[in-house]
Order: structure tokens, then sequence, then C-alpha cells
């Protein structure tokens, strides 16, 4: 399927990691694991994960890759498995997605950071090279660059993908830093403002943010977004609440409802790809599915 316009509300899906916890154990891993040892030995838990959302009403699906860059699947005895990780993650959900969904082959962030000296600018556009060109192969219609902290990060993996592919790239960074009533910056001090003169300088196809804070302080941090102007489409993939102890488990307080009332009101002020990052579920995208129907 080819990229398409965002010229209305879209729903994206949820998260994988959520979704594939279970699994984990299935597979012989420990909860702690990331979840692409399961494109490998799992591949049929990850394409129910995609067909789930799909019939949740996902029209955007992203790749199970949120850690395919050499570095972090290195840390989880992955080291030379880099393209086998990420083009059997990008078939599975091709094959799932058909002609009538797209397929963003997920970039997620390398978990070194330039302005220490752990990594170069150069070792980074390299690894992120490595992954989009597996991602490519495997047949996505664009690139999500996500969950970044770094400017200069962002830069890397866009270089990287250019590289080794004319596909489209989206960037979303997590806006976690900062208080909520005046406007939440990245880890490294990045507002949204600054992304969207950053995603106007790359020609990117569509900026915004995902994971964060979950619902705290979301309507102006999108609110920031749409007031600067952006050339390309926003992106809402925020988490399902934030995280809390029922005293047996840690669960999120985004429930459905909730995550459907976010979504009306960002589609409201112009945001046209919803969806929901961690700890949601099919549950989720659904509610989302139908309260933006009732819009349309």
């Amino acid at each position: 399927m080819a990229v398409p316009k965002f010229n209305r509300p879209m729903v994206y899906d949820g998260s994988k990691g959520t979704y594939l916890a279970p699994e984990m154990a299935k597979a012989g891993k420990e909860a702690s694991d990331i979840s692409e040892w399961l494109n490998l030995l799992a591949p049929e838990a990850v394409a129910r994960c995609h067909r789930d959302y799909i019939n949740a009403g996902s029209q955007v699906i992203e790749t199970n890759t949120f850690n395919g860059n050499r570095f972090r699947l290195a840390k989880y005895g992955l080291a030379d498995k880099v393209h086998e990780v990420n083009l059997t993650a990008a078939r599975i959900a091709r094959g799932e997605a058909g002609a009538t969904v797209s397929v963003a082959g997920k970039l997620g962030p390398s978990g070194k950071m330039l302005v220490m000296g752990e990594v170069t600018a150069d070792e980074l556009r390299d690894a992120f090279a490595e992954q989009a060109k597996a991602l490519d192969e495997g047949g996505v219609d664009f690139f999500q660059v996500e969950t970044m902290a770094d400017l200069d990060e962002v830069a890397a993996s866009v270089d990287g993908a250019r590289s080794v592919s004319q596909l489209p790239i989206a960037v979303t960074m997590s806006f976690d830093t900062g208080k909520a009533e005046s406007g939440l910056r990245t880890m490294m001090g990045v507002t949204p403002a600054q992304l969207v003169a950053k995603g106007d300088e790359l020609g990117l196809l569509a900026v915004g943010a995902n994971c964060g804070l979950g619902l705290t302080g979301y309507q102006t941090l999108f609110q920031q977004f749409i007031d600067a102007g952006p050339k390309m489409p926003v992106i809402a993939k925020v988490n399902a609440g934030i995280p809390v102890s029922d005293g047996k488990s840690v669960v999120y307080d985004g429930t459905p409802e909730k995550m459907a009332d976010y979504a009306v009101w960002v589609a409201g002020i112009g945001v046209r790809l919803i969806g929901v990052c961690c700890g949601s579920g099919p549950e989720h995208i659904e509610a989302i599915a139908n309260a933006l129907a009732r819009l349309r």
C-alpha cells in the first residue's frame, strides 16, 4: 500500500511490548528481555498482534522493531541478527496489512548519547542505515523514527535511512521533561516547535510525540505542535495514562474510554495520525477507532 495522505484523522496502532509480554515466557525468554526475539522465535504471535490491532481499527501499523538497531540488539544476544530481525518483522507486518493498511518501519533510539561521546554521528548513521535497509527490503511503506530525545540523533537516523532508501520518514519524540501546564520538553530540552522546524528542514512526512507522560499535559503539548504551523501532519501516540500498582502488578490507568476522549480532542485541533504507546492493547485502539468514526 502507498503512504497514506493523512488528510483526515487516521488510526495508528498500540503497544507491541505490552501485547507481546505474555508471549515471552512461552518462547523461553524473561519478561525483561525484548519482544524483537519473537520475530524469530514466535512469528505467529507477532502476526496475531498486528492482526488484532487491524481488526480493532488500525489503519497504520508499526513493525516490531523498536529495539532493532545494532546497539540495542547487541545487549540482548542478537548482535548478528540485525538484518534478520528487521526483515522478518517487516514481512510479518506486511503480510497482515495486505493492501489496505499501511506499514511503518519502526526505528527506536540507539540508547547511546552523542553529547556524552558514547557514539559518533557516523556510527549512528550506519546503524540506522543497516536497520532501514532491512525494513525497506521487507516491504514497509515509510519509516517511523520514534521515542527520540535528541535532534542530532534524529538527523542521524534520517541521514542513515535516506542513504539506503527513498521511503518517506516520520519522526516522533518523547516529551517527558518540564511542566505539563507550561509545556513539556524532551530529556535533551527539545520543544514541539523545534521538532516542527527540524521536520521542515529535513522534509519529513510527519512529526509528533509518542510515549512520554501519557495523558499528562497532552493538550498543551499537541496544541504547541499545531501552533508551530507544521507543513506536515502531526502524530499523537502517547502512553495509555501512567503506570500504577494494584498491589499485584503494574497497570496503566488510561482506560479505553480515556484514550478515546484524548483521540477526539487531538483530532479536533488537527492531529492526523492517532494511536497509543505503552500500556495499550487492541481495546484502546478499538475505542479510538469508534470515537473517530463517530466524528466522521
